[in-house]
C-alpha cells in the first residue's frame, strides 16, 4: 500500500519572526506590509485568532486587529530555514515534492511502519530548526493534505482506508484542494457545503462544473488519488513585486523599484540555474485594474534595456499602487547555449549565401 506524508511548517514566516525575535512569541506577528498598503503574507496563530488571514488587505489587517505586530518578509531568512528543513526530510525518503518553502509531500511506502518515521521528522524538525510542523500521513496525496489541515498547529493525523470516508464525510467542501473560495460559493448556491453534499454529484456534473478538474474533484471526495510524487518539477516563472506606500503617476519614479525587482527576481533565477526568455512587467492601478506586457527576448538583449521598453507601453496617469517584474519560459543553460547555436549558425549560413547572390 502506498503511504504519503505531507509537511506543514505552521504559520512558517511568523514562526520564523518569533524563533529570530523571542518578544515576539505569544503575540499576535503579521507578516506583510508595514504601511497600510499590500497584504499579508502569513500571520502567527495568535493574529488568526482576530480573524487576520494570508492575503488579506492589511488595511483590514490592522481593522481586524490593531493591537497587531507588523512585520517586513525576510525572504533570505525563510529561504534559510526552508533549506534546513529539506535537509531533515529528504533524508527519509528520495522521492519527494516540495510544494513551497513551508510545504512538501514525501513517499514513504518503502518503510513498513510509515509511522514512527513521521514522528521522528516531526520531532528532528521541532528540535533542530525551532519550528513546528504539522503533519499528515495517509495512503494517498490528497488524504494526508487533508490530514495535515485538520488540527493545526502542531499537527499529527493518520487516515487509513477503512476510516477515510467517514473523515471525509463532515468537512467542508473547500477542504478538497482545488476548490476555491468562488467554486465554495457556486456549490453553495446548489446548497452543497460538505463533502458529503458534494457526494451527491455525479462524475459527469462535476466534469460539467470544474472541467477536466472535475474528474479529480469527483474522485478525491470518495478518498481516491492515484497522483504520484513529481520528482524535479520545473520553474514555471519567477517574480518579484511591491505595493507602493503611496500611488505613483510618474514613469521615472517607477524605474528605480522596478530595477530593484528585476534584480531581486535575476538573483532568484541564478539560483535556479535557469536562462529565461521571457520578461513580463505587472502593474496594479489605483483602481485596483491590472495591467501586463511582456516580451520574449531571443537575442542576447540586456533585460534591465527590456524592462524600460516594457515600462514605456504603460500609461501612468491613473496612479500605481503595485509593479511586479517577472521571468519565464525558462530553459536550461544547455538548451540556451544550444539555442544560441543554431542562430549564429543560421546567420553564418545566411551570409554565405547573400555572398554568392552578390
Amino acid at each position: 500500500m502506498k503511504k504519503f506524508i505531507h509537511l506543514d511548517i505552521d504559520a512558517f514566516y511568523a514562526s520564523v519572526e518569533q524563533l529570530d525575535r523571542p518578544e515576539l512569541r505569544g503575540k499576535p506577528v503579521i507578516v506583510g506590509g508595514t504601511g497600510n498598503r499590500g497584504v499579508v503574507a502569513t500571520c502567527s496563530y495568535e493574529a488568526r485568532a482576530f480573524g487576520v488571514r494570508s492575503a488579506m488587505a492589511v488595511a483590514i489587517a490592522r481593522r481586524k486587529c490593531p493591537q497587531g505586530i507588523f512585520v517586513a518578509p525576510r525572504f533570505d531568512r525563510y529561504r534559510q530555514k526552508s533549506q534546513e528543513i529539506a535537509a531533515i526530510y529528504t533524508a527519509y525518503s528520495d522521492r519527494y515534492e516540495p510544494i513551497a518553502l513551508d510545504e512538501a509531500y514525501l513517499d514513504v511506502s518503502h518503510y513498513d511502519n510509515a509511522v514512527p518515521i513521521a514522528r521522528e521528522i516531526k520531532e528532528r524538525i521541532k528540535q533542530e530548526t525551532g519550528l513546528t510542523c504539522s503533519i499528515g500521513l495517509s495512503y494517498n496525496m490528497s488524504l494526508a493534505k487533508i490530514a495535515s489541515d485538520l488540527k493545526k498547529p502542531d499537527a499529527f493525523v493518520i487516515i487509513r482506508p477503512h476510516e477515510a470516508l467517514d473523515v471525509l464525510r463532515p468537512l467542508k467542501v473547500g477542504s478538497l484542494h482545488g476548490i476555491g473560495r468562488k467554486s465554495q460559493e457556486m456549490l453553495a448556491a446548489r446548497d452543497i457545503h460538505t463533502i458529503e453534499d458534494f457526494w451527491s454529484l455525479d462524475e459527469e456534473e462535476a466534469v460539467r462544473l470544474f472541467g477536466k478538474m472535475g474528474h479529480a474533484l469527483y474522485h478525491r471526495a470518495r478518498g481516491i488519488d492515484h497522483r504520484e510524487i513529481k520528482m524535479d518539477r520545473p520553474v514555471k516563472s519567477i517574480s518579484r513585486e511591491t505595493t507602493l506606500v503611496f500611488d505613483v503617476y510618474e514613469r521615472d519614479q517607477l524605474i528605480p523599484i522596478a530595477r530593484e525587482l528585476l534584480t531581486e527576481a535575476g538573483e532568484d533565477v541564478k539560483s535556479e540555474n535557469v536562462v529565461p526568455q521571457t520578461l513580463t512587467v505587472k502593474i496594479k492601478y489605483s483602481d485596483f485594474t491590472l495591467r501586463t506586457k511582456q516580451r520574449k527576448v531571443e537575442s542576447e538583449q540586456q533585460w534591465p534595456d527590456v524592462l524600460d521598453e516594457l515600462l514605456d507601453e504603460f500609461d501612468f496617469s491613473h496612479g500605481v499602487r503595485l509593479i511586479g517584474v517577472g521571468f519565464s519560459n525558462f530553459l536550461t543553460p544547455e538548451e540556451a547555449a544550444a539555442e544560441r547555436y543554431e542562430q549564429l549558425s543560421l546567420f553564418s549560413s545566411r551570409s554565405v549565401d547573400w555572398q554568392r547572390e552578390g
